[in-house]
């Protein structure tokens, strides 16, 4: 018998750590459900913060308040888990129908289009309370199973704190590395609502033939009377302890996302040890509660412990940026080495939360066991439970609102550690033994020592400087763990949602935007010096209205600097231009880009909306001419959702018919798949889309809401005087050198795209947010799916038209795209290879290529060319592959045409078969580059890698222009050991042979040639 006693008292702790698995799955798939339509402002987090915690809270004061008439707690354990589980099983079904009828008629009717909005707390509460309020129950019913079979309170609730907490923090851990990137959120919803059904049949298995007595039963009046003095002081110390604690978890969050970055993941890594810190303080003192002669006494030591601990960690906290630096100056920056910077960056959080949060995790189970063991009755468990849950509630609301914005990271700390110290002393003033002096001005040695730590509570952030310079630093990114000493901070806040800084460069006055110690955005305010960044949000802003100047509305994603907007409100069409915002301290460090950014503040035309634009875009029924999307890079927390699938048809349904949809890419700590999920997730809805490359690391790319191809009109440019000064600022001066920053059909792009088998970004299995924070820790790039146009073949252009711009383009300023500095360099080099004498700022765009050039000047001069196994004759191969892209058709194919009448029979026959195939190239004549190549291949036996790669491509990419596919494919399987080991990883030769398999699967007729 007392063995199956102890065995079911084992499975229902078992069971408990189960529960409190799937509890934190649970809180973090609602939220994240919730904010696909609430948004991530500051007031949508507070909303889905108060639903889920209100509702336990509520739950466990209702299940307190009815516990001793509960004849069988664990069966109302049992039924309470299955409830949850069966609404589980049916939340993600439920939330598509609401979510959809919401954005189509509740929101924008009872919504105003900015501010906070009461139906939200509707919406929220319908689709989630019921569910947090069986959550709450759960605690205090199992409590009272539990200690209905005999368990001493101390040992019992100590168990459980201890074993739902940790079952919570591996829950966190699993749900944000495991569950969620294998199986979305739909399929991690399943596995919990699974996993709670198995619960709820294991307690109800336990729960039959368990004791059905309270174990303490209501007090009756004498008991009453003796337990009220105890009642209400551990009833206050209750909620204060929670209302502090969670303004540790939320400054302590807020505080190490500078230091390991405001990724997803580095969230989940600061909220496991917090959790776990919570478990283990319970795990300590669950048998010294029974053994202690004075547990009040024993609550007030581990309260004025906690606040000293708090605070303690401020100097921890800046030391964990130089632990961070080293960190990453360590490790290399493969996949293994990313496991070792999380498990570094969880035991930095560690570090800095678990000590107060160890403390943190004694205070309820002492309050709880001592109220029980003063006869107070069992629900005591479910009061106690509740109303620290409503402290926590109190705390965050506060901390968020009140004081991060009012001041600061570290004050709020401070208070929150002083809530402690003073909770200390009043528990030990309030329960001193009788003997001592009740005396006014008596104070007893106790209380000199809370009052000596709350003298240390107020010196420690006194003298521990935050160096803003450390704290604007980006380490996660730099691995330095202070800006350069060419920077000064000019600007730092700590706002409700980020922490926001502005650096300006000493000598250029050039100033950077800083969210959470990463850039977002740098220009000079006077615009006295040009940026890479200008190029990007001066683009971002024009490709609006030079593809749609008759547009009337606009909205922005993003204040950042606030260029964009400006750029934007430089149509005079323009009649309104909303610019969304979701963090209030963006709106104060954009000011210190006047003039640049003054637009946006001074214009009439423009409105600020403080607001995430998922949540904006639901409440409203306003329609735009043009959207235009600049959030910050996906890898951020929440940003990803900004480049789904679904947030995509969102944008749909507020673009006019004729509506343009603007979107910045970075290709930069993005790798391909990740980029290539989003593009097809952008295509799903948008499938004619243009991408320009504003420059080598920044794409933007354009589409239509009527899916008709995006286009600038002849002149537009000419009639824009105020966008045309504004382009000209980043050296762009016509429309011609505006189409030559275009990236490739989008069409090309999308199939590149779709070749690495990610799937399209959606809400729901969100891929991009598995991979971007791994892929800017591994510093990938995601360049090569813009890089079509760079091929030393003009592949795009064999089958079709080469684009207007060539021949009109001689300059390029420093910043811009790749291709478009070579399109100057082909026109400056075949100048210079004509005997022309050029500025050493026109020889300039040849980099690395400048002795080649030298090289082929020479040898066109004297017609004398080096032998194909001379080292140096790959120069003329290189020249040929920047030329004959970066010119016209007709001025290529006459250069090389020109060489050789000219040279005649003073070149050799190898040399003479390179020069027709050059020319044929430039020319973009397939039939005769599929001649001089095959011959090339025929006649050489041996070819360079660089020499295989070209005829490779330049052979096969002429018989697909012809339309003869099989013939491609066949050319290049006989010769594919004649190209270099790695060409077919090269995206040309990519693009090549997916369009060769594309066309494998259609009907196996050969289409008659495209051009002779």
């Amino acid at each position: 018998m007392a063995s199956t006693h102890r065995l079911r008292i084992a499975c229902l702790y078992s069971i408990f750590f189960v529960s409190g698995f799937c509890g934190l799955i649970y809180e973090s798939i609602w939220s994240h459900y919730l904010k696909l339509m609430l948004g991530h402002a500051a007031y949508a987090q507070t909303v889905v913060l108060v639903v889920f915690v209100g509702g336990l809270a509520i739950g466990a004061w209702l299940t307190g308040k009815w516990s001793e008439r509960i004849r069988r707690p664990l069966l109302a354990y049992a039924a309470a888990e299955a409830a949850v589980a069966a609404a589980s099983f049916a939340f993600h079904g439920i939330f598509l129908e609401v979510s959809d009828w919401a954005a189509a008629d509740f929101l924008p009717s009872y919504c105003a289009a900015q501010g906070p909005c009461h139906a939200l707390w509707l919406l929220a509460a319908a689709l989630i309370l019921p569910g947090s309020i069986l959550l709450g129950t759960t605690f205090p019913l199992m409590s009272a199973g539990v200690l209905r079979l005999g368990v001493n309170p101390g040992r019992g609730l100590g168990l459980l704190y201890f074993l739902n907490s940790a079952g919570a923090s591996l829950g966190v851990l699993c749900s944000g590395f495991v569950l969620i990137p294998t199986l979305g959120l739909p399929g991690t919803l399943l596995v919990a609502a699974g996993a709670n059904a198995a619960v709820a049949l294991a307690a109800y298995a336990a729960g039959q033939g368990a004791g059905s007595r309270p174990v303490a039963p209501a007090a009756s009046a004498p008991q009453a009377a003796a337990g009220s003095p105890l009642l209400r002081p551990l009833l206050a110390v209750a909620l204060f302890t929670g209302f502090s604690s969670f303004i540790y978890e939320v400054v302590w969050v807020r505080m190490l996302t500078l230091v390991l970055g405001a990724a997803t993941h580095s969230f989940e890594l600061m909220l496991a040890p917090f959790i776990m810190g919570l478990a283990l303080g319970a795990w300590w003192i669950r048998d010294r509660i029974d053994t202690s002669a004075r547990p009040e006494r024993l609550l007030a030591k581990v309260q004025v412990v906690m606040g000293l601990l708090a605070v303690i960690t401020l100097p921890l906290y800046l030391e964990s940026f130089q632990a961070m630096s080293f960190s990453l100056r360590a490790l290399a920056r493969g996949d293994e080495a990313y496991i070792l910077f999380n498990v570094a960056s969880g035991l930095l959080a560690a570090g800095v939360m678990m000590p107060a949060a160890f403390c943190a995790g004694m205070t309820l189970p002492l309050i709880t066991a001592r109220l029980l063991q003063a006869g107070l009755g069992e629900r005591q468990v479910g009061r106690v439970y509740g109303i620290n849950t409503l402290g926590a509630i109190c705390g965050v609301l506060v901390t968020v609102h009140l004081l991060i914005p009012g001041v600061g990271l570290k004050w709020s700390l401070c208070l929150a550690a002083l809530v402690d110290v003073a909770l200390g002393a009043f528990l030990f003033y309030r329960f001193r033994q009788r003997r001592e002096p009740p005396g006014r001005w008596y104070w007893p040695p106790a209380g000199v020592w809370a009052g000596l730590a709350a003298c240390a509570v107020l010196a420690v952030p006194a003298f521990t400087a935050m160096d803003q310079r450390l704290l604007s630093s980006g380490v996660f990114r730099t691995a330095r763990a202070e800006i350069p000493a060419a920077n000064d901070v000019v600007f730092h806040r700590d706002g409700k949602t980020a922490t926001i800084t502005v650096l300006e460069k000493k000598q250029t006055g050039e100033r950077v935007l800083l969210t959470n110690g990463k850039p977002d955005g740098a220009t000079h305010p006077a615009r006295s010096s040009v940026t890479p960044d200008d190029h990007t949000v001066v683009l971002l802003g024009a490709l609006g209205p030079l593809h749609h100047p008759q547009a009337r509305r606009a909205a922005v994603i993003g204040l950042g600097t606030g260029v964009t907007s400006s750029v934007l409100l430089e149509s005079a069409a323009l009649e309104h231009v909303d610019t969304i915002e979701i963090e209030p301290a963006i709106v104060e460090a954009a000011q210190w880009f006047r003039p640049a950014s003054a637009k946006v503040f001074d214009d009439p035309r423009s409105h600020l909306v403080i607001d995430d634009a998922r949540a904006h875009f639901a409440r409203t029924r306003a329609r735009y001419d043009i959207i235009v999307s600049e959030p910050s890079n996906p890898w951020v927390s929440g940003v990803s959702g900004l480049f789904t699938q679904e947030f995509y048809g969102h944008v749909a349904r507020h673009l006019a018919p004729d509506g343009h949809f603007v979107q910045w890419l970075q290709v930069y700590e993005a790798s391909p798949e990740m980029v290539s999920s989003v593009i097809r997730a952008f295509s799903s809805v948008f499938p004619k889309f243009r991408a320009y490359m504003t420059n080598d690391l920044d794409v933007v790319l354009v589409a239509r809401n009527d899916l008709r191809p995006a286009t600038v009109a002849d002149g537009v440019l000419e009639g824009m005087p105020g966008m045309r000064a504004t382009l000209q600022h980043i050296g762009i001066t016509s429309t011609s050198l505006l189409a030559a920053h275009d990236a490739g059909r989008g069409s090309a792009i999308q199939l590149l795209a779709d070749s690495y088998g990610a799937p399209p970004n959606s809400d729901f299995t969100p891929f991009v947010d598995r991979l971007a924070a791994r892929d800017r820790f591994q510093r990938r790039t995601a360049s090569d799916l813009f890089q079509l146009r760079l091929a030393p073949v003009p592949v795009l252009e064999l089958a079709g038209n080469a684009p207007a711009h060539l021949d009109t383009i001689h300059t390029a300023s420093p910043y811009m795209a790749r291709k478009v500095k070579d399109i100057a360099s082909a026109w400056q080099g075949r100048r210079y290879l004509q005997g022309e004498n050029l500025s050493p700022a026109e020889m300039g765009y040849w980099g690395t290529l400048s002795r080649d050039y030298g090289l082929v000047r020479e040898w066109i001069a004297g017609c004398r060319f080096p032998r194909q196994d001379d080292a140096n004759w790959t120069a003329l191969l290189r020249v040929a592959s920047e030329l004959n892209p970066g010119l016209s058709p007709a001025s290529a194919g006459a250069f090389w045409k020109g060489i050789g009448a000219r040279c005649g029979k003073q070149l050799s026959p190898g040399t003479t078969a390179w020069l027709d195939l050059f020319a044929a190239v430039g020319a973009r004549r397939p039939a005769a580059i599929r001649k001089s190549a095959d011959a090339l291949l025929a006649g050489q036996q041996v070819l360079s890698p660089e020499e295989g790669d070209y005829l490779l491509l330049a052979g096969a990419s002429a018989r697909l222009a012809q339309g003869h596919n099989r013939e491609a494919r066949d050319f290049l399987e006989h010769h594919d050991k004649t190209g270099s080991a790695s060409h077919n990883a090269l995206p040309w030769f990519r693009h090549l042979g997916l369009m060769l398999t594309l066309q494998q699967k259609k009907p196996a007729v050969e289409p008659p040639p495209v051009k002779p």
